[in-house]
């Protein structure tokens, strides 16, 4: 019997490695794995050159075209499981307002099969709501490579010498996008119509984060003159532009802009971590870096990134900052990690993608049989390199084109800021990485199908 497996990513640096994960140990079962981007897989389902099994998605419910694929997907024999990158559960406040209502709707919720929760907190909340039970106590693959046993990922990295990481956080303030085309984007997607209430605290939290991003630089500038032989990473939130912390951090010789690359590997090599109300405080957590939560304006008006109060050291005077820097007492609250594990599951020793890919493997194996369904047509992955070939490189000559013509090159970076370019090689080191963490032979095989497209495959198939 087939077993494909559809995974698709948006954001490359956020999500690509975890999904590697998750498709280095579904090899392992026999399945086939194909990890790209919603518009590729769209594209190919469209043109019927992908065949029924499990497409994985990121989120749930997003806006009209969303919804009409995931029914399409439905009505073609998939089954459609997801696990939300955009969690919701370091926010504080009502977790039905702010998460499920926007992001999780009744309708949408009747296509999935199974929908994989971070921890205990957000699988009570979405079970007391729904009342069923296609909600899984898993954990996330993503918290999975916080852990210990993945440290090789993170070694001999570029920067050798320890250094005080600033993980930036303003996603509203400094987006790729105006805060007025976030909300009418959100509001054409019907996230307001869900959930009413969610505006008004993107709005508090729009108002709260441009006032501490200056606080924020300004700290980093201020520590930069004051600790001058201190290495200073500066880490941008995925969707900001990495050009506003080159402007005004331009003249600070001790600091590095790093944009690119695995952010875990930047934290891992940290000495300390300082944010506001990021997930990057739990990924520190996990991973026994300290934390220090810099929040220097105080406010009731929003419910986003609270949690993270709880669990880490918070500070919100430049001058205390200054003083445990110095004395270097910052340190990891032990005692708050069973918080933390309830939030995201860590503490459990069996790995959360092997608990999804078993669950996958169960649907095909009892709940579901695609034997009938295989027959029909299997994929031809030399007629879905070749469309994709053809049709994404006219595409983007005619992206281009238009872009030059009516002078908005400026858009290109705004258009491909979600992803990255498929390196082989890099991929089958990062497979290499992953297999000796967890103690596999490495007999995986990767194809690249697209710019945004591969496939893998035991080389050992039954």
């Amino acid at each position: 019997m087939i077993k494909n497996i559809y995974i698709y990513y948006e954001f490359y640096k956020r999500e690509f490695l975890s999904n590697l994960l998750l498709a280095v140990i579904a090899s392992k079962k026999n399945f086939k794995i194909y990890l790209g981007t919603n518009d590729v897989f769209k594209i190919l389902h469209e043109k019927k050159l992908i065949s029924p099994g499990i497409f994985h998605t990121k989120s749930l419910t997003h806006g009209a075209q969303k919804a009409d694929f995931h029914k399409s997907l439905k009505k073609s024999n998939f089954l459609l499981t997801s696990i939300d990158q955009e969690h919701g559960v370091i926010d504080s406040g009502s977790f039905d307002d702010l998460f499920i209502k926007p992001r999780i709707h009744k309708d949408d919720l009747k296509l999935c099969s199974a929908y994989f929760c971070w921890g205990n907190f957000d699988y009570k909340h979405l079970r007391k709501k729904f009342k069923d039970k296609v909600f899984y106590l898993t954990g996330s693959p993503r918290v999975d490579l916080w852990k210990i046993k993945f440290d090789n990922l993170w070694k001999n990295y570029q920067i050798k010498k320890k250094y005080i990481l600033f993980v930036s956080n303003f996603s509203f303030p400094n987006n790729f996008y105006s805060f007025k085309d976030i909300l009418n984007r959100k509001k054409l997607e019907n996230y307001y119509k869900r959930s009413p209430k969610l505006k008004k605290e993107e709005i508090a939290y729009y108002n709260y984060q441009t006032k501490s991003m200056k606080k924020f630089i300004k700290l980093i500038i201020n520590f930069s003159k004051k600790f001058p032989n201190e290495t200073i990473v500066v880490r941008p939130h995925p969707t900001e532009k990495k050009e506003l912390w080159e402007k005004v951090l331009k003249n600070c010789q001790n600091i590095l802009i790093k944009p690119d690359g695995d952010l875990s590997a930047y934290i891992r090599n940290a000495k300390c971590v300082v944010q506001d109300g990021c997930t990057s405080a739990m990924e520190s957590y996990i991973s026994n870096i300290p934390v220090i939560n810099y929040v220097p304006i105080k406010t009731n008006h929003h419910s986003f990134g609270q949690f993270i109060k709880k669990i880490s050291i918070n500070i919100d005077k430049e001058k205390k900052f200054f003083r445990i820097i110095k004395s270097k007492k910052y340190k990891i609250l032990k005692e708050k990690k069973h918080l933390v594990n309830n939030r995201m599951t860590y503490l459990n020793q069996k790995l959360s993608a092997n608990k999804i890919v078993d669950i996958w493997n169960s649907f095909f194996e009892k709940k579901y049989s695609f034997q009938n369904l295989n027959n029909k047509f299997t994929n031809n992955n030399f007629k879905i390199m070749s469309y994709l070939f053809i049709f994404q490189n006219l595409r983007s000559v005619i992206t281009n084109t238009l872009l030059i013509l009516k002078g908005q090159w400026f858009l290109r970076g705004l258009i491909d800021h979600k992803n990255q370019s498929l390196d082989i090689d890099e991929i089958n080191r990062k497979i290499d990485k992953l297999t000796k963490s967890i103690k596999v032979k490495n007999n995986i095989n990767v194809s690249k199908l697209g710019k945004d497209l591969i496939l893998i495959t035991s080389k050992v198939q039954n």
